[in-house]
């Protein structure tokens, strides 16, 4: 058994989009920020968890997630947007399953839609979780500049991978160390 202290204190393993600069990363186990190519994965969607974050540089985002999807919690205070949290799993892309948030509201709606392409197919579906692929960005300028909203499509529907162990994805411990070998990966 490991213990979990005495390390740097990185958490989760996570993948981000960054909406100014339209790169997506991903850190592993190692703590190491790394660009990839728009990525594939599988997203579990039905225990997506959504409230208010705020990020500052430096510092772990502070949360304060809504009791469920439907409720939404009150605001705790100055700085905090709107924002989801949800379990993405890809080896190819991820080296495995990672958390995947956002307070961003380009990323958000993006997700959004997601959401509703995932309730339009779901009943078709039925315990299935939906294949995602990000295919491009659309460019959006505010009174910031331009940022990027990331397009994702559903590519297909397969079962649960065990990897990807469900329930809530703020609660989900950080998964252990992957093997050595891993097989060839699908996505």
């Amino acid at each position: 058994m490991v213990l979990n202290i005495g390390n740097t204190g990185n958490g989760k393993p996570y993948c981000k989009y960054n909406a100014k600069a339209d790169k997506w990363f991903v850190r592993g186990a190692d703590g190491e920020d790394r660009e990839i190519q728009r990525p594939t994965f599988v997203a579990d969607l039905p225990n997506i968890a959504t409230g208010w974050m705020r990020y500052v540089e430096g510092q772990a985002p502070e949360r304060v997630m809504d009791p469920s999807v439907d409720r939404m919690a009150s605001p705790p205070g100055e700085g905090f947007k709107r924002g989801f949290v949800l379990s993405v799993f890809s080896l190819k892309f991820f080296d495995g399953v990672v958390e995947f948030a956002s307070a961003s509201i380009y990323v958000g709606n993006a997700i959004k839609d997601l959401h509703a392409q995932f309730e339009a197919g779901r009943s078709a579906n039925p315990g299935k979780l939906p294949v995602v692929q990000c295919v491009g960005s659309q460019a959006m300028k505010d009174r910031y500049g331009t940022n990027y909203r990331p397009i994702f499509t559903i590519v297909d529907w397969i079962d649960r991978p065990n990897e990807l162990p469900g329930g809530n994805p703020v609660d989900v411990p950080p998964p252990p160390p992957a093997p050595l070998a891993l097989s060839k990966p699908v996505f």
